[in-house]
């Protein structure tokens, strides 16, 4: 059975790297494959982090909504663009 990295709340699912152990995919900030446990090279890493991590979480710009705002730029609840 495949593994998602999607999450089961909100469905997002984060921009991943092919994890040089197994060829699965890895979250872009994890030091760690979440399939087979091999560290992820610096290389295999991207910077900028995990967006939803509380030290890079940007609010959704609409006074009105409680969303976050994902790599994209993009509000994961109503969508609207930051």
């Amino acid at each position: 059975m495949k593994m998602t990295l999607a999450c089961e709340n909100c469905g997002h699912e984060p921009r991943g790297r092919t994890c040089s152990g197994c060829a699965e995919t890895a979250p872009v900030w994890a030091k760690f494959c979440p399939h087979c446990g091999a560290a992820m090279k610096s290389e295999e890493r991207v910077e900028g982090g995990d967006p939803f991590s509380i030290e890079n979480r940007r609010s959704c710009p609409d006074g009105n909504c409680i969303g976050i705002l994902d790599a994209d730029g993009r509000c994961v609840v109503c969508g609207k663009v930051g």
